[in-house]
């Protein structure tokens, strides 16, 4: 069996292992893409609640309301600080795919580099023999032509 298509299968291989690890890139921007919005959301609510306190503060509350919105304020402020960590865990996560994916594509890249050399490397071959047996041929046609 010649050695581009014993390589085929490892080629074929390399490229499906590339093509999962782009899919897992994909899905972890997703997961990030996701996570940060929510932060977003988080932190944008915190803001106008903290605006409310504020507006409603100068309007007059009584000290069960202060202390309400400020436990309030507190469980909002450790959710966004929980989210922020599952932000930087997705952050994590989204590095450590590309960089999987970026290794997992070099590799398939460079294993079809080697299937490529060994085609033209076949090719070469094939022409060599070719080319030594029109020569064989025609040497054969003019020792015919002599006699």
């Amino acid at each position: 069996m010649k050695s581009c298509k014993r390589m085929k299968p490892v080629s074929d291989m390399a490229q499906q292992q590339a093509n999962a690890a782009a899919q897992s890139v994909a899905e972890c921007s997703l997961v990030y893409t996701n996570t940060q919005k929510q932060l977003d959301e988080l932190l944008s609510y915190r803001d106008d609640y903290a605006k409310g306190l504020c507006h409603k503060g100068r309007t007059g509350l009584n000290a069960t309301q202060i202390k309400d919105y400020r436990l309030f304020l507190v469980r909002l402020n450790k959710a966004i600080e929980q989210q922020q960590l599952v932000l930087n865990s997705a952050a994590a996560r989204l590095a450590a795919s590309r960089q999987a994916w970026v290794e997992k594509q070099q590799r398939a890249q460079a294993i079809d580099s080697v299937v490529s050399r060994y085609q033209q490397e076949e090719k070469r071959e094939r022409s060599r023999r070719d080319q030594y047996e029109s020569d064989e041929q025609a040497q054969r046609l003019l020792r015919r032509q002599h006699r």
